[in-house]
């Protein structure tokens, strides 16, 4: 299987790229393509050193042209990897289903429900695979915690909290180009993660949201929610509260700060 990665940015480097390269290394993909608008984004992401002491001899075939021009390229049923900002991934999963590949897009997958669900029809009507790219489902504590709350030692989930604050330098990157009032806010963007783990953990679905955003300016003058409060509400009637932000001290230890707490009840 042929590998079409849209987008070249942080996600691709810390977390995709390496993915694709160990499941090439196992001989489970063939060849891969990333697609970027800019050589230097391209450059960067084949010289980075952590990628190529820990794949040596790897490579991606760099593609400058536009994404629709790659993925009309390529045979049919082969994987197109969606890493682009949040607004852009209803036509660029769209495109790719309609030339009849496979998916896996970066969350958010989309930003409204009649997406998902359009996406859902052209994907099932063609017999294709859309995946979303949830990486914490995979953390040992995650499955752990999953498979002890199923066992029924915690009981039954009832209040959480969870908070995924990144660091103040993101404002100074790319992300004030895309990172708008009008494209996405805080919670939409990272919140999603956690959403994703509760109900991963517990098998709970979400069907209530609120969120409560404040404005704040990126360096260029651009607006964007930088700071948001989620209240989910769950199938059981249970609450989490969810806290994002750009906003972690750049001098404060590790890459973000991030967690999340579930109380439960009535355990066995």
């Amino acid at each position: 299987m042929r590998v079409a990665m849209i987008g070249g940015g942080m996600i691709a480097h810390d977390q995709l790229l390496p993915s694709l390269y160990h499941l090439q290394r196992l001989g489970r993909i063939g060849a891969i393509d990333v697609c970027a608008r800019r050589r230097e984004t391209l450059d960067e992401l084949a010289a980075a050193p952590l990628l190529q002491r820990a794949f040596p001899g790897q490579k991606f075939t760099p593609r400058l042209e536009p994404y629709p021009e790659v993925i009309a390229g390529l045979e049919p049923r082969q994987l197109v990897v969606i890493a682009l900002p949040d607004q852009l991934h209803y036509e660029a999963v769209l495109c790719a289903l309609r030339h009849d590949q496979h998916v896996l897009a970066v969350k958010p997958l989309v930003l409204r429900l009649e997406e998902a669900r359009h996406i859902e029809r052209e994907a099932r009507e063609r017999g294709l695979l859309v995946g979303v790219e949830y990486h914490k489902r995979f953390d040992d504590r995650s499955l752990l915690a999953r498979r002890r709350y199923r066992e029924g030692l915690f009981g039954e989930f009832r209040l959480g909290t969870a908070c995924l604050l990144e660091k103040w330098y993101y404002r100074n990157s790319n992300f004030q180009n895309w990172f708008s009032c009008e494209a996405t806010d805080a919670f939409t963007y990272i919140g999603c993660h956690y959403v994703d783990l509760v109900a991963f953990i517990t098998g709970l679905k979400p069907v209530e949201v609120s969120v409560y955003g404040i404005r704040d300016r990126f360096p260029n003058g651009v607006e964007g929610w930088l700071w948001t409060d989620a209240r989910v509400l769950w199938s059981n009637g249970a609450c989490l509260n969810v806290q994002n932000a750009i906003g972690f001290p750049d001098a404060a230890p590790g890459t973000n700060t991030q967690g999340l707490t579930m109380y439960c009840s009535t355990a066995e």
